[in-house]
């Protein structure tokens, strides 16, 4: 700073604090934050919940949703203890349905633990497109109207769609961007199909469904696995791997 006035010291300092404060510090926010505060006990949010991994040293939470009555869908790298270098066992598993704070519409454990076949911990960019993981439940949670059903078919570009989940900046509630499309596709290193979206979503959406609505119903497009720096995008895994092994 040699030559520089204490006036233009300050200047060029606030400067860097307006930065600071006005880029965005986690991955998948833009300059707009489209994010709003969901009932997670309204359709179709009500199969969506909380999911905690828990061991002596650390704990991990994500968002995971009903496809089945027992079945919860989430992303396969949030169910992976990295101090370990092992999935976390199935009863450290814990899935809140319709959390909201201190309260939640039903609780269970994991019992049994599905990741998908093609994703290796170690290359988790190179294999994102098998970045699902199904955890079986020792409880029932999934009413008629509290379940998801993954998607049969390939969602279109340009699709409507909604992502939400319990993301790090508000883990206590249920936040979703509901105007947001699908807007291409890419491909992992092992040649497996991603959808491509521009919805808001940050850290602790892993695992969040993207949403579509068919013919009146709710549908679980993919799961939400990664986010870009500084801009409202990211990626979800198809889901025709995982829906093979229901």
């Amino acid at each position: 700073m040699l030559g520089m006035s204490p006036s233009g010291l300050l200047a060029a300092e606030q400067a860097s604090a307006d930065a600071r404060i006005s880029a965005p510090l986690l991955p998948g926010l833009g300059a707009h934050d489209s994010r709003g505060r969901l009932d997670p006990d309204k359709v179709p949010w009500r199969a969506v919940g909380k999911l905690q991994a828990a061991s002596l040293a650390l704990r991990v939470l994500c968002t995971g949703t009903l496809v089945g009555p027992s079945i919860v869908l989430t992303a396969a790298h949030r169910v992976y203890n990295p101090r370990t270098q092992h999935n976390f066992p199935p009863e450290t598993l814990h899935f809140l349905v319709s959390y909201d704070g201190s309260r939640y519409a039903g609780h269970a454990t994991g019992v049994r633990l599905e990741t998908g076949p093609g994703y290796d911990s170690s290359r988790p960019s190179e294999t994102s497109g098998s970045d699902w993981a199904l955890v079986t439940l020792d409880t029932k949670l999934g009413l008629a109207d509290r379940v998801l059903p993954m998607i049969g078919e390939l969602p279109q570009i340009g699709s409507a769609i909604m992502l939400g989940g319990y993301q790090q900046d508000h883990p206590l509630i249920l936040i979703a961007d509901t105007k947001c499309r699908i807007v291409g596709r890419a491909t992992d290193a092992t040649g497996r199909v991603l959808l491509r979206h521009n919805c808001t979503g940050t850290s602790g959406d892993s695992g969040a469904p993207l949403l579509i609505e068919k013919g009146g119903k709710w549908y679980t497009a993919g799961i939400n696995v990664a986010a870009e720096l500084g801009v409202a995008s990211g990626l979800a895994v198809l889901l025709n791997e995982a829906r093979r092994h229901l």
